[in-house]
């Protein structure tokens, strides 16, 4: 079986890659298209002999005039490579795919990364409407899932499978370290010190979303450890991430309104590669964001720490309140005080909770099952 995998980055999307490479050492014949070799993730591609072609296939919205050449360059490809399935994961991809094969009977699957243009009324009529009888969507939370299963237009329940994106749980989990200090030597933490904790990229607000803050809730974060660090000096705010390729400026504002809200009692540590060494020196992660997946919630779960989400998207799949951690409000610093304050006054139920919690994305999220359920979905696409 060949998949045409077609990705909107070089640069991120590692549950992609991961899902590719686990697919290719199962003998699937996988291929990927994307937009530079330059990148992070193109590079773990060539490192792993996968065969790439370099194409930028998503929608030109800032450059309209790219429309035609990636209409032909889309065309040629598949006209080359005879895909079983073209697989995609970003919905500039999948539209522009859908507009380049109008004609093309080639089966598509958009594996949907989260909910967050199914909460457009726009992107969600624009992902309904262009779609055809040889589309298909893997949801990869029960959110996702159950925004797709009220579309109307035609049997959804052929066309709609739910797959997490492995790669935090099974041996992954394992690979997290003790506590080794590190943050505490480098920033001059007191051993007693608090480490309330948020990790994620910094992504500047999408204002025609109607986003006046990040995603990611950033800001959210800081207005709770204000709050907590007046109740209590020894919590200290740690932020750890870097800007995401244009958000440099947001950043740095982020930064600034961390120094006028906080003082020293935020430290950011900026993007880190050692993740699973320095995760369990976290007392508390707090993963505030407007719009999610399963996001950090699956990192911090895996290394086995309490942890705290927002009540949205595919948090709640993994974050189950009172017992694998706890849910707080979107867009309300006050109830993620509410829910740390909760945590520290009971911090052994708190480990427990983070036990479960690793112990249920252990298996849920380990890369062998949602291979299998991958190839299975292939298997049934590919029947009808």
């Amino acid at each position: 079986m060949k998949i045409l995998s077609v990705i909107k980055t070089s640069e991120g999307a590692n549950w992609a890659f991961e899902q590719n490479k686990e697919l290719k050492n199962r003998g699937i014949d996988v291929v990927a298209v994307l937009p530079t070799k330059k990148g992070k993730i193109a590079t773990k591609y060539i490192e792993n002999n996968m065969k790439i072609i370099i194409q930028d296939c998503s929608l030109p919205t800032k450059n309209p005039f790219k429309i035609f050449s990636r209409i032909k360059n889309i065309k040629k490809i598949i006209s080359e490579e005879k895909p079983d399935i073209i697989h995609t994961h970003f919905v500039t991809n999948i539209l522009m795919l859908r507009l380049a094969l109008i004609k093309d009977n080639t089966k598509r699957i958009f594996q949907v990364p989260g909910p967050l243009h199914l909460e457009n009324r726009f992107f969600k009529w624009l992902d309904f409407k262009t779609s055809s009888d040889r589309d298909y969507w893997i949801a990869t939370c029960k959110k996702t899932y159950g925004i797709y299963k009220t579309f109307k237009k035609r049997d959804i329940d052929k066309h709609l499978f739910l797959n997490y994106y492995g790669g935090y749980g099974g041996r992954e989990v394992e690979e997290y370290s003790p506590s080794t200090n590190i943050l505490h030597k480098q920033f001059g933490l007191n051993r007693d010190d608090i480490l309330v904790g948020t990790v994620s990229y910094f992504y500047k607000p999408k204002k025609y979303l109607g986003q006046k803050r990040g995603l990611k809730g950033h800001e959210d974060f800081i207005d709770a450890i204000s709050i907590l660090s007046k109740q209590n000096p020894r919590i200290k705010g740690i932020i750890i991430g870097g800007a995401w390729k244009g958000s440099e400026k947001y950043n740095q504002k982020i930064i600034e309104y961390a120094r006028n809200k906080c003082g020293k009692n935020i430290i950011f540590t900026g993007f880190r590669n050692d993740l699973k060494k320095i995760y369990k020196e976290l007392n508390i992660v707090v993963h505030p964001s407007h719009s999610e997946n399963l996001g950090g919630a699956a990192e911090s779960l895996a290394a086995g720490v309490p942890t705290i989400a927002t009540n949205i998207g595919g948090f709640p799949d993994i974050v189950i309140n009172n017992e694998t951690g706890y849910l707080c409000n979107v867009k309300d610093p006050n109830s993620i005080v509410k829910c740390v304050n909760k945590m520290l006054n009971d911090y052994e139920k708190s480990l427990e909770m983070a036990k479960k919690g690793q112990e249920l994305v252990k298996d849920l999220l380990d890369i062998n099952t949602t291979t299998t359920n991958m190839i299975n979905i292939y298997e049934k696409i590919n029947e009808v």
